[in-house]
């Protein structure tokens, strides 16, 4: 062998080219005994189930059985001690017991084994695992768990509680679990010693009832020093301010995702400061309860915010969200993302929520903003003004998407003040926006009077008109085809939400001009090179086989988010 294998971080830094393949892994470890152990741990590293390590054992020790849930796992006799020890090496090799999203490839299995999907560990099997060996000591070098992931099939009862205890040491850094089941006073004596049992401690989810019931926090979240990440599923907003003086406590703290359960109540007081923060998420019933929350707080390095809630907000409900934004973020240079989100399943469209411009305005002191989205927030009436504004308060702006969603929309920015903002952006890369495109376009005018055309836009890839109106006189798709050469993506809905069945007769007639813009879209990209309506030549990057446009179902959440 080359001596360059000599050193183990070359083959670790080439291992990390074939790590996505187990088959490749697998072959790796069966080349040569020096590379073997390094092929091993990174195979072995990362598992959403024990079934591999229990299918490492020999196959006469094992069998699976199908029960109304699925294949369960169950031992047809006792290991040996040396077939115990197989195990255990494997196991010393994991680092991660996480969701099935991270478990992607069948054969991180033992060599020879294929995965069944639906597969788990019987209960006599974790019980006899565990009595041979304490969890802990079984993954001395676990950093990460994901607890309600691996042992799902599990149902909580004392034991469930117990083995999670069991799973806890000092070399955690990331922990996830619920407390559904576990009496309530354990379940707070868990949380407040964690700091004694898992010093290290950088990452903590923790839930009841899968964020359905609300959880007491303990104030020794203070104790864990290294601690950046903390997400609570379960916050009584009538007790935020004690809960967030509890969180408060975690100085380090970075990333906080949160949801809010109860009444909110108007809460005296300073602020809390949250100084290291930069994440926040914050989940709930209602948008009140996210602005009571914000309310309470003060987050001077806050770079993202992302909110989602139920149920249609009021203009004022609205405003007083951005102004809560605008208190609560006072470091203006640092906000990044601003995202909005009502996760109503079926809001009603018959009410309709104007959201005027002066509503958003206050954004605009936050100048560094890259992402903007409010989504199915209300039924947007934006005035041309506003958008001619975006690119002098948003200047390195990447993605912008105010989209009305299921509700109906409001045709009040035209087609000129959208193709304005979307030249001047020069870093916008996606946009969403509906649109009247029903009048003539104005083309922008030099200072002797004659026309030209916007600037060469390249950074845009993504398009949605939404609900737009359309019409020949516009040439929405000359100026698309001629301003930005790289647009690659082009979409808008089939069909209003509210009137799926008997749709709006100016629905369909914009549907159908809008139709016709992609048609003459797509011509245009077919006919690279060829002489344009002003006999000028269109140039473009996009090559026929990648350029690519659908109409676009409202209901596909996808692409809205």
């Amino acid at each position: 062998m080359h001596h360059i294998f000599e050193f183990d971080d070359i083959i670790y830094a080439v291992l990390q080219h074939v790590k996505s393949s187990g088959t490749d892994l697998v072959n790796v470890a069966m080349t040569c005994s020096r590379l073997a152990d390094s092929a091993l741990n990174i195979l072995w590293s990362e598992q959403s189930s024990l079934v591999p390590l229990i299918m490492c054992l020999p196959q006469d020790t094992w069998e699976v059985r199908e029960n109304g849930l699925g294949h369960i796992v169950h031992f047809s006799r006792d290991p040996t001690p040396i077939e115990w020890e197989r195990l255990r090496v494997n196991a010393s090799r994991v680092r991660r017991l996480v969701g099935p999203n991270g478990f992607t490839d069948a054969l991180k299995l033992p060599l020879g084994e294929s995965f069944i999907p639906g597969l788990d560990v019987s209960r006599d099997v974790l019980q006899r695992l565990f009595v041979w060996s304490r969890p802990a000591t079984l993954f001395p070098n676990l950093c990460e768990l994901y607890f309600d992931a691996v042992f799902y099939f599990l149902e909580y009862d004392s034991s469930k509680s117990w083995l999670l205890r069991q799973f806890i040491s000092p070399g955690l850094q990331a922990l996830r679990f619920d407390v559904a089941g576990i009496p309530p006073h354990k379940s707070e004596q868990l949380l407040a010693t964690l700091h004694a049992e898992v010093h290290g401690l950088r990452q903590l989810t923790v839930s009841a009832d899968d964020g359905n019931m609300a959880l007491t926090v303990p104030p020794s979240f203070g104790k864990l020093p290294k601690l950046i990440g903390l997400a609570i599923f379960g916050i009584d907003v009538c007790l935020t301010r004690q809960t967030i003086a509890n969180i408060q406590q975690a100085r380090c703290l970075q990333s906080l995702k949160l949801k809010l359960f109860g009444t909110s109540c108007d809460a005296g007081g300073i602020p809390l400061e949250l100084p290291s923060l930069k994440t926040l998420h914050l989940s709930g019933g209602s948008l009140p309860q996210c602005t009571h929350f914000l309310r309470q707080v003060t987050t001077p390095q806050l770079s993202h915010i992302d909110i989602r809630y139920c149920g249609a907000a009021s203009p004022a409900e609205m405003t007083a969200f951005i102004e809560s934004l605008s208190t609560s973020c006072q470091t203006v240079g640092c906000l990044e993302r601003v995202h909005v989100v009502d996760e109503s399943k079926i809001p009603d469209p018959r009410v309709i929520i104007p959201l005027s411009s002066e509503i958003f305005r206050p954004l605009f002191k936050f100048n560094r903003l890259l992402s903007v989205k409010f989504i199915g927030v209300g039924n947007f009436n934006l005035d041309d003004g506003f958008l001619y504004d975006v690119p002098v308060a948003w200047p390195s702006i990447r993605e912008l998407k105010l989209t009305s969603w299921k509700r109906r929309a409001i045709y009040s920015v035209t087609f000129t003040a959208m193709m304005s903002l979307a030249s001047r952006c020069r870093s916008l890369q996606t946009l969403h926006l509906t649109v009247d495109a029903t009048q003539s376009t104005i083309i922008p005018r030099a200072p002797d009077g004659t026309e030209e055309l916007w600037p060469t836009q390249t950074a845009l890839r993504n398009l949605h008109l939404g609900y737009s109106k359309v019409s020949e006189v516009a040439r929405v798709p000359y100026f698309l085809a001629e301003v930005f050469p790289t647009l690659f993506d082009f979409k808008w809905y089939d069909y209003y939400y509210g009137n799926y069945h008997n749709p709006d007769i100016a629905i369909v007639s914009a549907l159908s001009a809008l139709n016709d813009a992609l048609q003459q879209l797509w011509a245009l990209r077919k006919s690279t090179g060829a002489d344009d309506l002003n006999g000028r030549r269109i140039q473009t990057t996009v090559g026929r086989e990648e350029w690519r446009f659908h109409r676009n179902v409202i209901d596909c959440y996808k692409y809205l988010h």
